[in-house]
Parts: C-alpha cells; sequence; structure tokens
C-alpha cells in the first residue's frame, strides 16, 4: 500500500475511534441519567404522592370542586411517576460481551419481550460474524434504538428483528405492524431516528426507514463486509 493511502487509511480508522468512543460515552451518560431519574426524581414524587394521600385522609374540604382538584392533582402526579419509570426502563441497555453481536439481540429481544411486553421475534443467519467490536456495538445500539421507538411510539402488535449475512454484507431489519409515521415529516429532536442516522454514518452503512400512517415501519441497515 503506497505511503499516501496507509496514511489516508489510518487517519479514517483513528476518526472512527474517535466517533465510536463519544458515542458509547453518549450512551453511558443516558444510561447514568436512568439512575439519577430513578434515585432522585422518581424517589422524591414517590415520598411526595405519600405525604398527599395520607393527607387528603384527614382533610376536609370547602367543596366537591376543591376534592376532585385534588384528587386530579394526585391521578397526574401518580401517572408521572409511572412515565418515569417507563423512561427508565428505556434507558437501561443490554451490553455487548465476548459473546458477539446475536447475542446481544437476542438479550435485547429478550428485555424488550419481558420487561416492555413487545413482541419482538429474533432471528440470524450471522453466527460466527467476523465484525470489529466498535462496529458490533453501534449496530446493536441501532437495534435497541430502533425497539425503543416501536415500543414508545407504534402500537405494534408484532416486531420482527432479523439479522442477515450474505455476499460480504449485512443486513439488519427490524419490521413492526404498528401506525407508522411519515419519516420525511418526523418532529424536530426525534432523539431515535437521530441517533440511528448518526450511527449508520459513523459505520458507513446504509439506512432506510421506511414508513407510511397506519402500514407500519421497516428500518434496514446494510453494512459491507
Amino acid at each position: 500500500m503506497p505511503a499516501s493511502d496507509r496514511t489516508s487509511y489510518e487517519s479514517l480508522q483513528a476518526e472512527l475511534q474517535r466517533l465510536t468512543e463519544a458515542l458509547a460515552l453518549a450512551e453511558r451518560d443516558r444510561q447514568l441519567l436512568g439512575y439519577e431519574i430513578h434515585d432522585g426524581v422518581v424517589q422524591d414524587l414517590t415520598a411526595a404522592a405519600m405525604y398527599l394521600e395520607g393527607a387528603g385522609r384527614e382533610a376536609k374540604f370547602d367543596s366537591i370542586e376543591t376534592q376532585e382538584n385534588f384528587a386530579v392533582g394526585q391521578r397526574l402526579l401518580r401517572e408521572t411517576i409511572v412515565e418515569a419509570r417507563r423512561l427508565i426502563r428505556g434507558l437501561v441497555t443490554v451490553e455487548l460481551d465476548q459473546r458477539g453481536l446475536v447475542s446481544a439481540l437476542e438479550r435485547l429481544a429478550d428485555k424488550f419481550r419481558t420487561e416492555h411486553a413487545l413482541p419482538v421475534d429474533f432471528s440470524s443467519s450471522a453466527e460466527g460474524l467476523n465484525l470489529p467490536a466498535s462496529a458490533q456495538h453501534l449496530l446493536l445500539r441501532i437495534g435497541q434504538e430502533a425497539l425503543y421507538n416501536i415500543w414508545k411510539h407504534a402500537q405494534a402488535q408484532c416486531v420482527q428483528m432479523r439479522l442477515l449475512a450474505a455476499e460480504k454484507q449485512l443486513e439488519l431489519s427490524i419490521t413492526d405492524d404498528g401506525i407508522g409515521f411519515d419519516p420525511a415529516h418526523a418532529s424536530p429532536g426525534h432523539f431515535g431516528l437521530e441517533g440511528m442516522r448518526a450511527r449508520a454514518r459513523v459505520l458507513e452503512a446504509d439506512l432506510r426507514i421506511d414508513s407510511r400512517a397506519g402500514e407500519g415501519t421497516r428500518i434496514t441497515v446494510r453494512l459491507r463486509l
């Protein structure tokens, strides 16, 4: 390899490593945020709900309207606690280990089935995959973001996640039968889609998001091996 090509290749590899590390740090920050919300905000909200419940049993309200307003406030507080716990479950992730990407995706699918009641079916034809750990990590996070978006938004009854390897190409696809959306008009700040696109750019992979309202969604990532 000519010296100039070698220098360019090494520069690209160094940039890939920097971007991968930056995304890994962002992932770690997200998990830490989940723990902070649980140990701080959720516990304080739960304590506040308990105090209000006790006060409500002893209180004498001036009118039915005041009593109803108090009950509404309690209900909103309980719903906020439920939503905070729901968000925390989405922040805590499956990690890549020595067993590789296929095992991690299996555990990810199992996590969403058992903890989120999302009916995910996973299959793979990529056993013995020879892929750098950094690339496997990024693909795992794309799959995680896709499942999290389905769980949060899609109202899906069937979800299929497939990892296929053929002819020097690796394909990860996540398909659901949910309510769908228009990818061209996704709301600004849709961090799940932005995160998937950022990771696909680092991988130099092709990311397709095919969806229509009422017709479900299919996300496909194709990576040259």
